[in-house]
């Protein structure tokens, strides 16, 4: 059996090369490459070779740069309404950048570098408007989840009869969601706008509900919906998040109005299952 490994001065090679780069970019000079203190850049002259163009330090700032701008830009992506209500700097500033130093990616699947923001900005954004900044958080990581979501298999209508007593489940694309504002409206009308517009122009107006309602977000044909729907409804379909049988939910269900109507809808929509989320 032939024995593979790396040999020990490549390993610590990479590990220092990982370190340089994955640090925050402190100060950049006019090229927007990072300034590195004079020890670090006797250390890196020690390691890297320079080129007819570039210095040591130059060309290891490049990838360090680099590092930085795809994470950022991956962030924006993933966050549009907080770069429209922020505009590209600041959100940089505020959200992406800190974010980043206190939750350095752990995953390979790029979608998932700002998963955690919403749990973040409870902690860590605690300015005037930070429940609106919370929502749209919410909102922008529920849509991208949208995209990726699990879907689980469709109920055969010929196994309908097993509903009264098998589990249904409610399908992973349909999000659950109660505001006390409009923030899906408000999300729609920022978004028609680059973020340049909202630094010249007044923010969409925000509708406050009198009362907290309630919202389905749903993607159906590759194409997301929200709608508000009945506290009833909303409840039902809470049960289903959690698994329930129909058997179990009559008092839900008898609050429902024009049930057989709303279930013929949820169904074609293929809503349900009798899979489960794992």
């Amino acid at each position: 059996m032939i024995e593979s490994s790396y040999p020990n001065t490549l390993l610590e090679m990479q590990i220092w090369f990982a370190k340089i780069i994955t640090s925050p970019l402190q100060e950049c000079d006019q090229a927007n490459l990072p300034v590195y203190q004079s020890h670090l850049i006797d250390d890196i002259r020690g390691r890297i070779a320079s080129s007819p163009q570039l210095k040591s330090e130059e060309r290891i700032g490049i990838y360090h740069q680099q590092y930085w701008w795809r994470l950022i830009s991956i962030m924006q992506e993933l966050y549009p309404s907080l770069v429209h209500l922020f505009g590209y700097e600041e959100f940089n500033r505020l959200i992406a950048e800190p974010y980043l130093l206190d939750c350095p990616p752990q995953d390979w699947f790029l979608s998932r570098i700002g998963s955690n923001i919403p749990d973040w900005l409870k902690k860590n954004y605690q300015e005037k408007n930070a429940s609106l900044v919370l929502a749209l958080a919410s909102l922008d990581l529920a849509y991208e989840r949208l995209i990726f979501t699990e879907i689980l298999p469709k109920i055969d209508p010929n196994t309908l009869h097993k509903a009264d007593s098998e589990i249904l489940y409610l399908q992973p694309f349909v999000m659950l969601f109660e505001f006390d504002v409009d923030f899906f409206t408000f999300r729609t009308q920022l978004l028609e706008h680059p973020p340049i517009y909202w630094k010249t122009h007044d923010l969409p107006q925000i509708k406050k509900k009198r009362k907290k309602a309630s919202f389905v977000l749903f993607r159906n044909n590759e194409k997301d919906f929200y709608e508000e729907i009945s506290k009833a409804r909303f409840a039902l379909l809470s049960c289903f998040q959690e698994g329930a049988k129909l058997i179990d939910l009559i008092p839900q269900l008898t609050a429902c109005d024009n049930i057989i109507e709303w279930f013929q809808m949820i169904s074609s929509r293929d809503w349900l299952s009798f899979s489960k989320n794992y």
